[in-house]
């Protein structure tokens, strides 16, 4: 979907960083403890959902696509539903998903997650990836349909094939734990390179989780880092936090406390409490250090 011509799109993201940590590696000199942070998806509830508005599209008419955007944004959401209404029943695959999303949040209509569910099924059939990946969801969430995850895993696959990096990133987190998918470490690695490739930053994580303490998988600290300091370039804290953490014992990169405490600092920031205990303790050990 990305560049389509005439179609104006925005992701709306509810969800909750999933962060899976299960335990420590390698301690520091400094005590600090390098997170496992895998991200993969216990429970899809705490996901991303992607929200399409319609500008205009070659099967609609440009007034009513436009005036649907118009009243979206000035939270008059019945009157995007009628807007909506009429060309989704014309066949528009974005203003079938924006009515399927409108129903999702109870905006403008009663939430009702079939209805949700309907709409996103008609937009999916259009191969519109983004719905695919919703209704994935829904499949996975078992709410408006009966819960499949192989459904589930067979439209994030249709999703991810289209290049749609939070499809490939779901399907990565599948093949990782088996839900829905036979598991497997190689295909879960190819799906979440396919989508951090593309800068999403959870799958950068959790290949550099994968990279780190994955036992099915061979331990390369070196990429690891890769991932990690290319999440961490993204300003995700657990990221900068592992990155810190590396420099300082030398891992998977050349042992450098100046980037270590460069990184540990821009954690810490954010609130990351681990960063945070780190830099205290590397205060201390600093100032126990004859000049």
């Amino acid at each position: 979907m990305n560049g389509e011509p005439g179609r104006w799109k925005e992701k709306m993201v509810h969800c909750h960083r999933i962060s899976n940590l299960t335990g420590s590696r390698d301690v520091s000199p400094s005590g600090g403890k390098m997170m496992k942070s895998t991200r993969f998806v216990v429970s899809l509830w705490f996901s991303v959902l992607l929200f399409v508005i319609a500008l205009f599209s070659p099967t609609a008419s440009q007034g009513g696509a436009l005036e649907a955007e118009a009243a979206f944004k000035a939270n008059n959401y019945q009157v995007a539903y009628k807007e909506w209404k009429e060309l989704a029943e014309n066949g528009d695959a974005i203003a079938e998903f924006n009515l399927g999303f409108l129903y999702s949040r109870g905006l403008g209509v009663p939430k009702d997650y079939s209805k949700a569910a309907e709409w996103w099924t008609k937009a999916a059939m259009q191969k519109m990836a983004v719905a695919e990946v919703n209704l994935g969801l829904l499949y996975s969430w078992g709410q408006g349909v009966q819960l499949d995850d192989e459904k589930a895993a067979e439209l994030w696959r249709s999703a991810a094939t289209q290049g749609l990096s939070e499809a490939q990133q779901y399907l990565g987190y599948v093949y990782l734990i088996g839900k829905g998918v036979p598991k497997s470490s190689n295909d879960a690695i190819f799906w979440l390179t396919k989508a951090a490739e593309q800068g999403n930053v959870d799958a950068q994580v959790s290949l550099g989780s994968i990279y780190l303490s994955r036992t099915d998988v061979d331990k390369n600290l070196s990429l690891a880092y890769l991932w990690y300091n290319k999440a961490a370039k993204q300003n995700d804290a657990q990221a900068q936090y592992n990155v810190g953490l590396m420099y300082l014992k030398g891992a998977g990169v050349e042992s450098d406390t100046a980037l270590a405490m460069e990184w540990l600092k821009s954690s810490a920031a954010q609130g990351h409490e681990g960063a945070k205990k780190a830099l205290i303790r590397m205060q201390t050990e600093l100032q126990k250090t004859p000049p």
